[in-house]
């Protein structure tokens, strides 16, 4: 961990840095280069030194960016204003700060400083709960959570080794009392786990700020990928053929083992095929990683309580799917094995090996797996027999591979065992050697050197889920604090009580509400907080959920009851008062009855309109009905005189035959038979026929438009206008006699309000 000054400014500035390099057609080294702005203008007016540039990027923003990167980057810094080249007669370019008024200042939105301070303003608030940081004052706080933001892997928490110890048998059963931290170191492990568990509550409940925080993780991923690995995308060779092999932890990550870097590790494996290059791993580590599996299923199936190393439970089905098939398994995820190369790199240079091995011994005795360290150290032999050292290979595509580990200190260690190879035993001069393309990098800076090969494509979704990974790795539940928690409560409250707080803990939420209660440190587990501590278990399992959400209800129904008692008591205070009011009230209900008065005539108004129209729309039904009896009426009428006339020529024609054509007496009867009939019957038959003739022409044509002849009424056809005078003696005397429609007298009135 480093000492970050002024955290908020490198917060801010980080965050402007990954809101440029979000921008669409946005420059990479352009947008870099206002981020390293606030430093050349320290330096105003002093020559470039890249050593000192290097110390103040690392102190400023924690960003560790070696000294021939920052060689590599003077160029840039000249073309962008941040420094300038002093002419003489050196041999190289030689670089000095511009002054202080040259080199503008970066604005920064106010919505980002604003989000900025108040993810800082909530995570102190959650620390200052925490008795162990109460001597820390707000900026050293600040200082903690971005130092653990950018280098979420560096985290003790994450390596801290659980105690051996198991739980007891019986509450006198005598167990050996670890080690307490000392005082810093135990501030660090509080600081580690408050964060990882800020940023993962942060996502769940304020997902926006989280998005910032994980924006800042994915800008310093970027940072040091556009400062240390400056090969520019347009020009990159394909990764066709690179090889990159994996340590076994990332190998485990894939495969499951690991449940919290699962997702993490399918995500770099994704990235890593999408570039071309090939995954593959050491026939070592396979074995490595078989035998941890082995250990991890051998420790299940005995119940045994002590860890093989830290980590979080795994199903047992799954490791035993794995076991002995770790090799298959990679292969299934199209990630090859290699052979340990066997060169015999001892005949090349004892004395370097030998110093090589000692150097590695020594870094690695914090190692307090054996096993671990032996295979550590085959990993960085391995990739040392197999470089190539006779052509200078400044550029890590060349290198033609790389050995990636999430253990930034085993970078550390391979590639200062790959610079002293290079010199000491291949004869390169120090600063040669400094220029070769490194054997090792972190899973970090592989997936920012794979985001600057994709033309900074993306919106850092690897840096998210790294550093989700590693929040989740942090506070996963550990044994020792389920062990001391056991033990304690066997030992104050007896067995019974004890096997059911285990019970409790073998829930996955149980487990997480001990790690939360106890901020995962087996110290916190006192007999002063046990009381709390197993009541957020209770809770947090859910066994005691139901009850305490009951107590709740009914705190919430006193309440309610309480508050209905004190309206109830207020509401007869209001009508006691009331009554003194009976005047104005009196008052007032004139006032509404008149109000009723008024709108009663207003209604009234209403529907007399209403009345009237629809009185409108009876009477021009009935006139159309009328249209319809006088239109049907003038057809019988007619229809009547043409038949009379049709009559009157028949009879004329009869007559005339009988005395054209017939002679003698036949033609006198036949006459007289024709005077008589046409005197006495005609009058009396034919025009009754002739009547009905047309009595019956009229109801059909009545029929056509949809009406009917009532059966009373007895239309006179010699006058031609009867129907109307008919019609007004029925407006003036019977209103009972109507136009009768086919069915009813409600259907009439929609059949000829229709026709209309």
């Amino acid at each position: 961990m480093t000492s970050i000054q002024k955290p908020k400014s490198a917060l801010l500035a980080y965050c402007a840095l990954a809101d440029r390099l979000q921008r669409p057609n946005a420059g990479l080294m352009e947008a870099l280069m206002p981020f390293f702005a606030p430093v050349c203008r320290d330096f105003a007016g002093r020559m470039f030194d890249a050593a000192q540039f290097s110390d103040e990027v690392h102190d400023r923003y924690g960003l560790r960016i070696p000294r021939l990167a920052v060689l590599g980057l003077a160029e840039q810094l000249e073309r962008d204003g941040l420094l300038k080249s002093v002419l003489g007669h050196a041999t190289r370019e030689v670089y000095k700060y511009p002054s202080a008024g040259e080199v503008s200042a970066e604005e920064v939105p106010a919505v980002t400083e604003d989000e900025i301070e108040e993810v800082l303003a909530d995570f102190v608030t959650t620390c200052r709960t925490d008795e162990i940081l109460e001597s820390l004052d707000d900026e050293a706080l600040h200082v903690g959570f971005l130092d653990r933001l950018l280098n979420t892997e560096s985290m003790r928490l994450l390596s801290r080794k659980e105690s051996k110890s198991g739980t007891k048998r019986t509450s006198t059963t005598l167990t050996r009392k670890t080690a307490a931290p000392d005082g810093a170191e135990h501030r660090e492990l509080r600081l580690d786990f408050h964060v990882a568990q800020f940023l993962l509550d942060l996502k769940l409940k304020k997902p926006d700020l989280f998005n910032r925080a994980s924006d800042i993780a994915f800008a310093n991923m970027a940072a040091e990928a556009l400062a240390c690995f400056r090969e520019p995308p347009s020009a990159a060779a394909s990764l066709a053929g690179f090889s990159v092999y994996l340590d076994s932890p990332l190998l485990l990550d894939i495969l499951g083992v690991n449940p919290e870097y699962e997702d993490y590790g399918n995500e770099l494996l994704h990235m890593i095929h999408a570039e071309g290059a090939n995954p593959m791993v050491f026939d070592d580590a396979i074995a490595e990683a078989e035998s941890v599996v082995a250990a991890r299923v051998a420790a299940a199936r005995s119940g045994s309580t002590q860890p093989v190393k830290p980590s979080s439970s795994v199903s047992t089905y799954v490791l035993n799917a794995i076991l002995n098939q770790v090799g298959a398994r990679a292969a299934q995820r199209c990630i090859a094995s290699k052979a340990d190369p066997k060169l015999d790199l001892i005949r090349r240079s004892r004395e370097t090996y030998g110093s090589i091995q000692v150097a590695m011994d020594t870094q690695m005795a914090a190692w307090q797996n054996e096993d671990a360290r032996t295979h550590d150290q085959r990993s960085v032999w391995s990739m040392l027999r197999i470089r190539d050292v006779t052509t200078l290979r400044t550029k890590i595509r060349e290198g033609q591979s790389i050995f990636v580990t999430r253990n930034p200190v085993l970078v550390s260690i391979a590639n200062k065992a790959w610079r002293t190879w290079l010199h000491e035993a291949v004869n390169h001069s120090r600063d040669t050697a400094e220029r070769w393309a490194p054997i090792a990098m972190s899973d970090k800076q592989l997936a920012g050197y794979l985001w600057l090969r994709n033309s900074g494509a993306g919106n850092g979704t690897m840096s998210r889920a790294r550093l989700l990974a590693h929040c989740s790795a942090a506070i996963r539940p550990r044994q020792d604090v389920k062990n001391r928690a056991y033990d304690l409560v066997l030992e104050l409250h007896g067995k019974q009580q004890a096997d059911t707080v285990s019970a409790l803990l073998e829930d996955r939420d149980g487990e997480r509400a001990l790690m939360r209660a106890t901020r995962a440190d087996p110290e916190d587990v006192t007999p002063e907080r046990l009381g709390h501590i197993i009541e957020q278990v209770k809770l947090g399992a859910g066994e005691f959920a139901a009850a305490h959400v009951r107590e709740q209800e009914r705190a919430v129904a006193e309440a309610k009851q309480a508050e209905y008692d004190a309206e109830l008591a207020r509401f007869k205070q209001s009508a006691a008062d009331e009554s003194a009011k009976a005047g104005a009230q009196t008052e007032a209900l004139a006032q509404e009855l008149a109000q009723e008065a008024l709108q009663r005539v207003q209604a009234e108004s209403r529907a007399k309109a209403v009345q009237q129209e629809l009185e409108l729309i009876r009477r021009q039904r009935r006139e159309a009905a009328e249209r319809k009896f006088c239109q049907a009426f003038d057809s019988a009428h007619r229809a009547y005189k043409r038949s009379r006339w049709e009559v009157f020529v028949l009879y004329g024609a009869l007559y005339y035959y009988g005395l054209v054509a017939i002679e003698g007496t036949p033609q006198i009867a036949l006459v007289l038979a024709l005077t008589m009939a046409g005197f006495w019957y005609f009058p009396k038959y034919f025009d009754t026929s002739l009547q009905r003739h047309a009595r019956w022409f009229m109801t059909q044509e009545l029929k056509s438009l949809e009406a009917m002849l009532p059966s009373t009424v007895k239309p006179d056809f010699e006058k031609p206008f009867w129907a109307k005078e008919w019609l007004a003696t029925i407006a003036h005397g019977s209103a009972d006699e109507t136009l009768a429609p086919s069915s009813t007298q409600a259907h009439y009135e929609e059949a000829v309000s229709t026709t209309v």
